[in-house]
């Protein structure tokens, strides 16, 4: 508990006892004092414990929010072709595997997205997270998933798919932000798409 908080929760007691002994006196006796002043205590003690939870509670709630954008930022940054900020999502020891394939680090990752769809029309989606706080800097994920992938008439070496799977992830907060620590990637099944050019802009 903070500086701010021990004071508060100081004074407060502070208050309860005060008027406890008060109370105590009136009806004439120590005992009484002395029975009202551990019955404010006890009180406290439950109000700290209640505060504590209610804390913790808000934490995890604002943790599991922050992995949710975090996620939604990956989607973004892949589907937008932006391969430099897609691997700062990443702690630097990441491991990345996508249907059996691993990857160097998250610069590899990001390299081999960036050749293999270049400017390609994608579309990814996920969906239904369960998001499980393991420790005060660790979680762990799981997101069903779609992805869209359109690959421009005369394009060799990669088919277009409409894909469905499942990603399991862990995260680590790092210096107060949170960060993908590990990824596998398994698509349960590939729809293959036929070959689109996309309408040249006017």
């Amino acid at each position: 508990m903070n500086e701010h908080k021990t004071h508060k929760a100081a004074a407060w007691r502070s208050r309860i006892v005060g008027s406890a002994l008060a109370a105590g006196l009136l009806v004439g006796g120590g005992v009484a004092a002395v029975a009202f002043t551990s019955s404010a205590a006890s009180a406290d003690d439950r109000s700290g414990s209640s505060y504590q939870q209610l804390e913790a509670k808000v934490q995890r709630l604002d943790d599991i929010e922050e992995i949710h954008q975090l996620k939604s930022r990956y989607f973004r940054f892949v589907d937008e072709k932006k391969t430099d900020q897609l691997a700062t999502l990443f702690t630097p020891d990441a491991k990345i595997v996508t249907d059996g394939t691993a990857f160097k680090s998250p610069q590899d990752f990001a390299k081999v997205i960036h050749d293999a769809v270049g400017a390609a029309p994608t579309a990814h989606s996920g969906y239904m997270p369960e998001i499980t706080i393991t420790g005060s800097h660790t979680a762990k994920g799981i997101w069903s998933m779609q992805d869209i992938l359109n690959i421009p008439a005369g394009t060799k070496g990669v088919e277009g798919h409409h894909g469905y799977g499942q990603y399991r992830e862990t995260y680590t907060k790092v210096h107060g932000k949170w960060l993908i620590s590990s990824v596998n990637l398994t698509r349960f099944w590939m729809e293959p798409l036929p070959s689109w050019t996309p309408p040249t802009a006017k």
